[in-house]
């Protein structure tokens, strides 16, 4: 009878003492108790999709690009090599008395005067389209003086001017314009004094396509074949008319308007050795020597603001 009354006391303390054990320890945080969280696998890593940037609004569609300007592809003389080929060219078009107002196409007496004053000032030598065409080395600060038109007061005005400085200069006038003896224009007389001093060379502006609608643009519609008989007698006609007049070579083209066509590049170039256009610019002889650029100078665009001082 002890023993079985022991047996229970022993079993009744083991019974009260089993919730205790299985109650949490008061100091043990409860997240102890929670299963841990695993840790990703490599395939849970592939399959999570990455973040990604917001998508932008499409941008605006680029603007068509210009056609590329046709580039003269006529080899250069071969003494002008890359260092050695830098000319800068001036275009003038008519002198004008000191009393008057000038134009964007125009400059006064005293304007072209204190003009070849800074040139001669600032070590630049003035050359002639012959000098190119024969392959003369160019001076350092080499400057080529153009007149377009023909007006007379290149001769009246401008003439005496270069005399005073020994400077060139390449007039291009409209040769119909001295076949119909227009006041307004040189003579072939003037052309023959100016031309015998050494100083002046006559080159072309055509004979008579100077207007903007009948220059040497492509008219909308004309065929080739109408373009070259449009174009090409017309220039002919007046280089034969200087040589004719004058008894030398032409060398030198001016396009009127500054307007040039792919179309009547090859005829240009049996013609003449040189050619300009009213681009803006610095030329570099080694490129070529057609299609030049030029810098306009007139009353309020003075040569000190376009040339190095």
């Amino acid at each position: 009878m002890d023993h079985l009354s022991n047996f229970l006391a022993l079993f009744l303390s083991a019974l009260l003492m089993v919730p205790q054990a299985l109650s949490p320890q008061p100091d043990a945080p409860v997240e102890s108790f929670l299963p841990p969280t695993p840790l990703p696998t490599a395939e849970a890593c592939q399959t999570v999709p990455a973040m990604t940037a917001a998508t932008p609004e499409p941008a605006a569609p680029e603007p068509e690009p210009s056609p590329t300007p046709f580039v003269w592809t006529e080899p250069a003389h071969p003494k002008y090599t890359s260092g050695k080929d830098r000319l800068y060219i001036l275009m003038f078009h008519s002198v004008l008395p000191d009393e008057y107002e000038c134009n964007n196409w125009t400059v006064s007496v005293s304007q072209l005067r204190s003009y070849l004053q800074w040139l001669q000032d600032h070590g630049y030598t003035t050359v002639l389209p012959r000098q190119i065409a024969a392959g003369e080395a160019l001076p350092s600060r080499a400057v080529l003086i153009t007149f377009d038109d023909g007006y007379a007061t290149n001769y009246t005005l401008a003439y005496p001017i270069l005399q005073e400085f020994g400077a060139k200069a390449v007039i291009s006038p409209v040769v119909r314009c001295l076949d119909e003896e227009n006041s307004d224009f040189l003579t072939w007389d003037q052309c023959r004094e100016m031309v015998g001093s050494g100083l002046v060379e006559i080159g072309s502006h055509t004979y008579d396509h100077h207007s903007y609608d009948d220059c040497l643009k492509r008219l909308e519609g004309e065929s080739r074949e109408n373009y070259e008989d449009r174009i090409f007698p017309d220039i002919d006609k007046s280089v034969q008319r200087i040589q004719e007049e004058l008894g030398e070579s032409v060398t030198f083209f001016a396009y009127p308007n500054g307007l040039y066509d792919s179309w009547s590049n090859e005829h240009l170039s049996h013609r003449f050795t040189m050619s300009v256009s009213t681009d803006y610019g610095t030329a570099r002889l080694s490129k070529g020597l057609y299609r030049l650029p030029r810098f306009t100078i007139n009353a309020s665009q003075p040569v000190w603001m376009v040339l190095p001082k």
